[in-house]
């Protein structure tokens, strides 16, 4: 893991800069053993220590947690404690997703689609010579899970995708999620939108 320790007008000696770098590393290895960089901020105002820890897991995911002490033992390791409770949050949401991934692939069917996009003509051709063809995609064999539509919700925001199919749990109808230009997100249920309030 990469490690950077920095003072705001307060002096970081070597000891405390080994002791934050070797806890910080034990209790993040505890939830994902290979962190790719942190950095931690130390300052004092009215006579208390300011810790700030901002994590980094992997290049999407950040931690970021602060807090006050009388020294600045004191205060790294409740910072140290906050950003621990929020990793095993995490690890524990994760575990759970995949767990119900796994329970739902069984009641999964395959769907096959193709985009297709026919070649331009010889006349187009000649009149937008800069015109370039869009790529043509055939995925075959997608699985289309059985879910509900929170939980269509929550896989399509840990995959970091812009739509998601799925089969509705409450009537089996094919459903979609998908994010709007507007930074909303859609619902598509051509079946209807039942017992909305409790989705």
């Amino acid at each position: 893991m990469n490690f950077k320790i920095f003072g705001k007008q307060v002096k970081v000696g070597e000891t405390f800069s080994k002791y934050a770098e070797a806890n910080l590393l034990e209790s993040v290895q505890k939830y994902f053993p290979n962190p790719i960089s942190s950095i931690i901020s130390v300052s004092k105002n009215n006579k208390l220590f300011h810790i700030i820890i901002v994590l980094h897991i992997n290049k999407k995911m950040e931690f970021t947690a602060q807090s006050s002490g009388q020294t600045a033992k004191l205060a790294f390791n409740e910072t140290l404690e906050k950003l621990s409770k929020q990793l095993r949050r995490y690890k524990r949401k994760i575990k759970n997703y995949k767990n119900n991934e796994n329970n739902n692939k069984a009641n999964s069917l395959n769907a096959q689609f193709q985009i297709i996009n026919e070649p331009l003509t010889s006349i187009s051709k000649q009149k937008d010579t800069n015109y370039q063809e869009p790529l043509i995609f055939a995925e075959l064999d997608t699985e289309i899970e059985e879910l509900t539509v929170i939980d269509a919700l929550e896989k399509m925001k840990m995959g970091n995708i812009s739509a998601l199919m799925f089969r509705n749990k409450k009537h089996s109808g094919l459903n979609m999620v998908y994010k709007r230009d507007d930074g909303l997100i859609g619902w598509v249920d051509p079946r209807g939108n039942r017992n909305l309030a409790k989705i």
